[in-house]
C-alpha cells in the first residue's frame, strides 16, 4: 500500500479506536516463514526470551535498537529479527510494518495491538540526524503511552548516542550494533543487553568514544535477509517518497530559516571538533551579531542535552572557545 505523504498529521492526544490490521493498512495480515534454516543461537536466544515477554501472562512489550554506519546492513539485520518474531508469534510482517514516516507510525502503533514494527530511520541516510532531533519527543511519548499495545519494536538509527537516555537505558531490552568486519565484510552485529547497553552509554559519555567491543554480551552474523522478507523495490519507493517527503518540508522554509539552520549546522560541527573561534568571529563569518551565535549556541545545547549530550562553545568578544 502506498502513503499519500500529504496526508493529515497524527495527533497522539486523539483517542485511539483500535482497527484491524486490513483496517490500518489496507494489507491482509500475512505471517512469514523465517527463511532460513539456522540463525545465530546467542541471539535466537535472546529473540525467544522477547517473545515469551510478549506471549506470557504480563505481555510486554519489546524495543530492540539497531545501530551502525551507513551501508552496514541495519535494514537486513531489522528484516532478519522481524521475520524470525513473525515466525515464531504468527504476526502479520508486511511492507505495512515498516515505517518511514513516523505521523504513519504514530497512527498504526495507536489504533492497533500486538504488531511488529519497524521503523527503518537509519535507511534516510544522512538526512536522519537532523530529523531525529526534531522528531524524537513525539516519539518518546508514544512509547510512554503505547506500552500496553504489547508490539514488537524494530529501530534502526545511525548512532546510539543520539538517543535520549530513557530510550537507550529505561525503554529498550536491547542494542544491536551493526559493523563490518575491518571495514570490508558486513552483516556482522554485536548484541548489548539491559546492563552492557547502560555501561556502553555512560562510557559514551565520559569518554566520547564508542566502545561496542568493550561492552558487548556476544558477536554474530546476519545475512542480507531484505531481499528474502520484502519486494526490494516496493521497499525503495516507500522510502523514497519519505525522503521526498522530507525534500517538501525544506521547501516550505524561508530564507531566513534556511540560513539560521545552516549556521547552527556548522557551529555545531565547529563545537564538536573544539575549532577555536571567537562568537566574534563566528558572527562575522555569518554576517550576524554576536546576541545570534549566542542564540543559536543556546538552541544546539538545548537539543543535545534533551538527547544527553552538551557541546561547549562559550567563546565571548575576544576569547577562545
Amino acid at each position: 500500500m502506498d502513503y499519500d505523504s500529504g496526508a493529515k498529521k497524527f495527533d497522539i492526544n486523539d483517542a485511539p479506536i483500535l482497527k484491524t490490521y486490513k483496517e490500518a493498512t489496507g494489507e491482509d495480515p500475512v505471517s512469514v516463514e523465517f527463511p532460513y534454516d539456522s540463525i545465530d543461537k546467542y541471539l535466537k536466544d535472546k529473540l525467544d526470551l522477547m517473545v515469551n515477554r510478549m506471549t506470557g501472562k504480563k505481555k510486554f512489550d519489546n524495543l530492540v535498537l539497531i545501530d551502525g554506519d551507513e551501508g552496514y546492513g541495519k535494514s537486513n539485520l531489522e528484516a532478519y529479527i522481524g521475520a524470525y518474531v513473525s515466525s515464531k508469534t504468527g504476526r502479520a510482517l508486511t511492507l505495512a510494518n515498516v515505517f518511514f514516516d513516523l505521523d504513519r507510525l504514530l497512527e498504526f502503533a495507536m489504533h492497533t495491538e500486538e504488531q511488529i514494527i519497524l521503523w527503518d530511520e537509519g535507511a534516510l541516510g544522512g538526512l536522519a540526524n537532523e530529523w531525529w532531533n526534531k522528531n524524537q519527543k513525539k516519539f518518546l511519548k508514544l512509547l510512554m503511552v503505547a506500552r500496553k499495545r504489547r508490539h514488537f519494536w524494530v529501530i534502526c538509527i545511525p548512532k546510539f548516542f543520539k538517543l535520549n537516555e530513557y530510550l537507550v537505558i529505561d525503554r529498550s531490552i536491547g542494542l544491536i550494533h551493526a559493523y563490518a568486519k575491518d571495514e570490508l565484510e558486513i552483516g556482522r552485529f554485536a548484541y548489548f543487553g539491559k546492563k552492557r547497553k547502560e555501561q556502553l552509554y555512560h562510557d559514551w559519555r565520559k569518554s566520547k568514544q564508542r566502545n561496542y567491543g568493550k561492552f558487548s554480551n556476544f558477536r554474530g552474523r546476519f545475512p542480507e535477509a531484505l531481499p528474502k522478507v520484502f519486494d526490494e523495490v516496493k521497499y525503495d519507493r516507500k522510502k523514497d517518497i519519505a525522503i521526498m517527503s522530507m525534500d517538501k518540508e525544506e521547501e516550505k522554509k524561508t530564507p531566513s530559516t534556511i540560513k539560521k539552520e545552516f549556521a547552527m549546522k556548522i557551529i555545531e560541527k565547529w563545537m564538536e571538533k573544539g575549532v577555536k573561534m571567537t562568537q566574534k568571529e563566528q558572527a562575522d563569518y555569518f554576517e550576524v551579531d554576536e546576541r545570534t551565535i549566542r542564540n543559536y549556541t543556546r538552541e544546539i545545547n538545548n537539543r543535545k542535552q534533551e538527547s544527553g549530550t552538551s557541546i561547549n562553545n562559550n567563546g565571548v568578544k575576544g576569547e577562545n572557545i
